[in-house]
């Protein structure tokens, strides 16, 4: 099992409801020892704990951080497959803006393509053919066309990124004039950076594998209220260009855009594009500290117990509702006690998801999520839950149900005004929170039975003493509650 297989079997026990426990075997190669003997923690990042001001980056060192990365990227003719694969093709569908009036009320994958007006398509390639004449002297110089003869919704959205991005990408063809094809070179940048924002849009805002290490990248060169606040801006072009009938809407909208990030984030971003690109998953942050502006976000990463020269350990980076950053961090700890342990859980088919820094850990048992605290035994977790059985899978019935009709009006004004604020992200997080919510009023009427409680766990059942948490069963939320009730032993009851 090689180590891309690893890390995609520990994200999918990370992200499921439920499933099969590891199966126990009576011998154990040495690799999977080793393997087995891993630590994953999570690391929490606020806005307060961010860097206070973003790392200055000198358009004549973006410049000669450019030239020198350009050499190391591998031009292709299909950029927009290669981005998605760099970006380990977790972006499945292309993202549509769903709006109620003038608001954004979601963002929904596209099924069908959603074909453009004969006269705004016409507009849109006239302006992008302009845009390549002027700028890298003609041609498909994005790659636009490399995937069929018309534009579609995908290519709007990285061509709204590359008129964002105008400036730096005019800086780097300068710097790389002598060197390789520029167009080739932006084009890859281009749409990579277009499927990395991409995934802040999807139901769990979050980046795995070459995504999270170019996130723990940008926290160390910007603070992560900038981050956030990139983030946001995306999902409101990204709204914008939905909504564009002519070239001139999305240009305006794309101005808005880059006069929120300012040249120096653009900058950044771009640069720790080209980085991605060039190093890929294996070798990205063996380029970092060839970077400008390295010693300053290095030492603020080694203040938050991260080191950018292993950036690849992250393996991934959530985005709450508190404006936070969840990262999970593989660790190699103690071998030789870690894999003791392991062996001892493995004879119960017990499998440790997450473990916290406190020593409480999040573990997967006979289909059952767990949350055990540092002073309790693995051995506390029952054979057999069947009430914790029945509420997990009224949870999933229940949550099915779901619509935004289910919104108090309370609930409804709340995200009204979050999305007037431009807080399209938080918007969509709150929008989570109030479904779990419905979910679990839904639960105490049928569980009537149980002790149900507005603070601490949320359910007991009094014949057993057992504990039961109702979530959603996403990654940051998971790992919320393992931070927020590290001394509580309880199932999670995820949906």
């Amino acid at each position: 099992m090689n180590l891309r297989e690893v890390g995609a079997l520990f994200l999918v026990l990370l992200t499921a409801c439920s499933g099969v426990p590891r199966v126990a075997h009576p011998q154990v190669d040495a690799e999977e020892a080793q393997l087995a003997a891993a630590r994953y923690e999570l690391r929490v990042l606020t806005p307060e704990m961010g860097q206070p001001a973003p790392v200055v980056v000198s358009k004549q060192d973006f410049q000669k951080a450019m030239r020198m990365l350009a050499a190391e990227i591998p031009l292709s003719a299909q950029p927009s497959e290669t981005a998605r694969w760099l970006m380990e093709g977790e972006l499945h569908a292309d993202l549509r803006a769903d709006v109620e009036g003038r608001r954004v009320v979601r963002l929904l994958p596209l099924e069908d393509g959603t074909p453009l007006e004969a006269a705004s398509l016409a507009d849109f390639a006239r302006g992008y053919r302009l845009l390549c004449q002027v700028d890298f002297g003609g041609g498909d110089c994005l790659g636009l066309y490399s995937d069929g003869p018309e534009l579609t919704r995908k290519d709007l959205h990285t061509l709204a990124l590359a008129l964002s991005l105008r400036h730096v990408l005019k800086e780097t063809k300068v710097a790389l004039r002598d060197m390789v094809s520029p167009q080739a070179l932006v084009s890859m940048v281009v749409w990579t950076g277009c499927f990395y924002l991409l995934l802040w849009l999807l139901p769990e805002p979050v980046s795995k594998a070459l995504a999270a290490s170019l996130t723990v990248a940008l926290l160390a060169w910007i603070p992560a209220k900038m981050l956030w606040s990139l983030m946001d801006g995306w999902a409101a072009l990204v709204h914008e260009v939905d909504r564009a009938t002519s070239y001139e809407q999305m240009e305006q909208a794309a101005a808005r855009f880059r006069k929120l990030m300012g040249e120096n984030t653009a900058q950044v971003l771009v640069m720790l594009l080209s980085a991605a690109v060039a190093g890929g998953a294996a070798k990205f942050a063996s380029k970092l500290p060839k970077l400008p502006g390295f010693g300053r976000a290095s030492e603020w990463a080694e203040a938050q117990g991260l080191k950018l020269g292993r950036a690849s350990e992250v393996e991934a980076v959530a985005a709450a509702e508190e404006q936070t950053f969840t990262l999970m961090v593989r660790r190699p700890g103690g071998r030789a006690a870690a894999a003791a342990e392991e062996a001892a859980e493995a004879r119960v088919a017990i499998t440790t998801i997450i473990r916290h820094l406190g020593g409480n850990r999040q573990v997967f048992f006979n289909g059952q999520r767990w949350h055990v605290p540092a002073n309790r035994s693995i051995k506390d977790i029952p054979l057999k839950d069947p009430i914790g059985d029945a509420l997990h899978a009224a949870a999933k019935r229940i949550a099915q149900g779901w619509h935004r009709g289910k919104l108090t009006p309370q609930q409804q004004a709340a995200l009204d005004k979050a999305r007037a604020r431009g807080d399209y992200l938080k918007a969509h997080l709150m929008e989570r929170r109030f479904r779990g919510q419905w979910v679990e009023n839904m639960l105490r009427e049928q569980f009537k039975h149980l002790r149900w409680s507005r603070t601490g766990v949320d359910a007991v059942d009094p014949s057993t003493g057992l504990r039961y948490e109702i979530l959603s069963g996403t990654e940051s939320n998971f790992a919320l509650h393992g931070r927020r009730m590290a001394e509580e032993f309880f199932r999670m009851i995820a949906f």
